[in-house]
């Protein structure tokens, strides 16, 4: 109505409305590359080893525990550093707005240009995402005489009478009880951090937040290898402990709980909060009626998160999980580990079936999720 045109409405309120999001989103993908260990041990090489896979190859092939420290040390402080920036300039950049539902900001494409730009991504992140997934189902099931389920099939049997073998099915069990227990002690841990952060301010939320948020920055193989080292000896001996991953998985999965649950939490209105004491209303029937509603959601949301992130889950747990219990991650690795076509065809039907049974939990919390909201 000022008379601003589009690419100065872009510069001058869109974008830095969007910093902070853009800004977070760049540390995830900056976070995730550096730490990323599955993807560089598999298909990087030798020539091409990170950080990650150094810690890994020095504390178990070489057993090399100091150098593995060492370098450990170094991965944390450079990326809690570039975390504490992060958090620095987003409390300076963030701006607080009421929020809108859905109906009034959305608005459909009616224009060509505009269907042809959103059609044309969702095809480009359709092909990104589903071609490596179609390829895998694909592998899984093309063998050498054909359409057939013998990969599916061998996994059911021991060829090599080893008595580490564990059934796809126990795997899968072992993986779904460890997701469980992490997302529920990831929640409680998480309700309580977001809770005492958004009581902070000043100076103290500079420098708590860089700290629970110190479990992102630091590699999972960093974790899984800190474990074993702090946690050897009487009373805290949980090396052996059927609870330790579920502890690595729920710490790994902690700093996304916290980042989902803290905005909401931090998002509530304290009008109404005065409002409801002010008509009567006691502490417990605020927190029900006020900050549950608001809150369930970002729970949700933060379940699913934590459930997906422990399914996935491989750095820590290589280190952490016992030989006979492991989680489907760790099969494929084992699989993969093993030349052979039978071995490699293998690898791939366990990854579909780790693609289908978190797809199986997503849609289930799904589920929950929308039921929750008819409420």
């Amino acid at each position: 109505m000022l008379g601003g045109g589009n690419l100065q409405i872009l510069l001058t309120v869109t974008l830095p409305l969007l910093m902070p999001a853009i800004l977070a989103a760049s540390l995830l993908v900056f976070v995730f590359c550096f730490t990323s260990f599955g993807v560089v041990l598999i298909l990087g090489g030798p020539h091409l080893a990170t950080v990650e896979v150094e810690i890994y190859r020095q504390a178990v092939h070489l057993f090399n525990l100091p150098l593995a420290a060492a370098l450990s040390l170094v991965q944390i402080v450079f990326t809690f550093g570039l975390t504490w920036l992060y958090t620095g300039f987003e409390r300076r950049c963030s701006v607080s707005l009421m929020p809108e539902s859905a109906g009034r900001i959305t608005r459909k494409t009616r224009s060509f240009k505009s269907k042809l730009l959103v059609r044309g991504n969702l095809f480009f992140i359709a092909v990104l995402l589903g071609t490596p997934l179609v390829a895998l189902v694909l592998r899984s099931i093309i063998t050498e005489s054909g359409p057939a389920l013998t990969y599916y099939m061998g996994l059911l049997e021991n060829r090599a009478q080893s008595i580490l073998y564990v059934s796809p099915l126990a795997a899968m069990v072992n993986s779904l009880g460890l997701a469980l227990a992490a997302s529920f002690i990831a929640l409680i841990l998480g309700w309580l951090s977001a809770e005492f952060l958004s009581h902070q301010s000043g100076r103290y939320t500079g420098f708590w937040d860089p700290i629970f948020m110190l479990p992102l920055s630091t590699s999972a193989v960093t974790l899984g290898f800190g474990f074993i080292i702090a946690l050897d000896e009487p009373p805290l001996n949980l090396r052996m402990s059927p609870l330790l991953p579920a502890f690595a998985h729920a710490l790994v999965a902690l700093p996304f709980v916290i980042r989902v649950l803290l905005p909401a939490r931090r998002g509530i209105p304290h009008i109404l909060r005065e409002s409801a004491g002010v008509l009567g209303a006691s502490p417990g029937r605020v927190w029900r009626t006020v900050d549950w509603p608001i809150l369930s959601r970002a729970l949700l949301v933060a379940t699913v998160f934590s459930f997906a992130i422990s399914m996935d889950e491989f750095g820590a747990t290589v280190f952490v999980a016992r030989p006979q219990s492991p989680t489907i991650p760790l099969a494929i690795y084992r699989y993969l580990s093993v030349p052979g076509g039978m071995n490699y065809g293998q690898a791939m039907a366990m990854s579909c079936v780790l693609m289908f049974t978190t797809a199986a939990g997503f849609l289930f919390l799904e589920k929950i999720r929308t039921t929750a909201g008819d409420f």
